[in-house]
């Protein structure tokens, strides 16, 4: 009986929920994403899906650079879903704590894979929970520390700046702890086996202290719907493939051993795990280009800027890789989808 194919076992965070992160850095530390080896462009992107590994060995980086392992306490003012745009807007836009947290638990899994945003009650105490078992090290601290910070900037939010919570539990070391402390305003657990504020269950009960506005609906268009729900989950080989090879464009022309490195295997056991899914690796980055050009396209990127983009060392190489997937060139696939547009 022929053993089943390991998993690709791999976690994504969208950009848009680094923001907050980077905006922090920059004001507090004039750290720029580039200091740490991150193409800005990830950056500008919201919905670009970053494999977690990464975003771990950058707070690690961050860490490093400043010399501060509780450095998250220094911008936890910034880590608020109000600094992630019209998503972060979306989180907010309700008239109690009780639907944000609600929105926040089931919306964030959109925003991060692998990972739960949920709720555990225990008597009258409600313990808003994050668990995100692909963290590690060092790194595991900073992420604990990020979402904590961020429940309880939400918190205030809503019952106002005085409010504190009842407790909080860290998922890392001890660091900093007069400071952390002090900014959540109550003790603080260390080493806890997942990041976990507590509040009194009246709180969702009754209402908040914030008055609520009512605003103009969100829109969104269909490409950035599309975008917001594709979300692959670490047991999806597939989609992981998909998402690893856009990724691997924001430095340059995809290559086996990038992906591999994202993935923690060897070249050699990523090419075995796709050839016994009946794959191989040129033909999934000739398909996921292809599928990025459109989407380029889409936003009216001249077929220049595209290749240039997409890592191809010319145009030329370009239109032939587009050709042999879509039977047509770029210039005139890009002609057909304006004309629809214009119907």
């Amino acid at each position: 009986m022929q053993k089943p194919t390991p998993q690709l076992n791999i976690s994504f965070i969208r950009s848009v929920f680094m923001q907050p992160v980077s905006s922090g850095l920059r004001k507090h530390y004039g750290l720029e994403p580039e200091d740490l080896g991150i193409p800005a462009k990830i950056l500008a992107e919201p919905m670009c899906l970053v494999p977690f590994v990464d975003v771990q060995g950058w707070l690690e980086e961050v860490e490093h650079r400043v010399g501060d392992p509780a450095f998250m306490i220094e911008i936890g003012d910034e880590l608020k879903f109000d600094n992630m745009g019209y998503f972060g807007d979306w989180f907010l836009s309700s008239p109690d704590l009780a639907l944000a947290f609600r929105r926040i638990n089931y919306g964030t899994s959109c925003l991060q894979s692998g990972v739960s945003f949920h709720g555990e009650q225990s008597g009258k105490i409600i313990k808003w929970s994050y668990d995100n078992h692909f963290a590690e090290g060092r790194g595991r601290l900073h992420d604990s520390l990020r979402v904590a910070l961020m429940f309880n900037n939400t918190l205030k939010h809503f019952m106002g700046d005085e409010y504190s919570p009842k407790h909080v539990e860290i998922s890392g070391p001890r660091c900093g702890e007069e400071r952390v402390e002090a900014f959540f305003g109550c003790d603080v657990q260390w080493n806890a086996p997942m990041t976990k504020v507590w509040l009194d269950i009246s709180i969702l009960e009754h209402g908040s202290a914030k008055p609520f506005v009512t605003t103009r609906p969100m829109l969104v268009s269909n490409l950035q719907l599309d975008e917001f729900l594709n979300m692959p989950q670490p047991h999806d080989t597939a989609k992981i493939m998909y998402e690893m090879v856009s990724y691997a464009c924001f430095y340059g022309y995809p290559t086996l051993d990038f992906v591999a490195s994202r993935l923690k295997v060897s070249r050699q056991q990523l090419q075995r795990r796709l050839h016994a899914l009946g794959w191989n690796f040129t033909n999934i980055t000739n398909y996921v280009l292809c599928n990025l050009a459109i989407k380029y396209m889409l936003k009216d990127m001249s077929i220049t800027e595209i290749a240039k983009t997409l890592g191809y060392n010319n145009v030329q190489s370009f239109t032939k890789a587009f050709q042999r997937q879509r039977g047509i060139t770029p210039t005139q696939y890009k002609d057909r989808l304006l004309e629809r547009s214009q119907d």
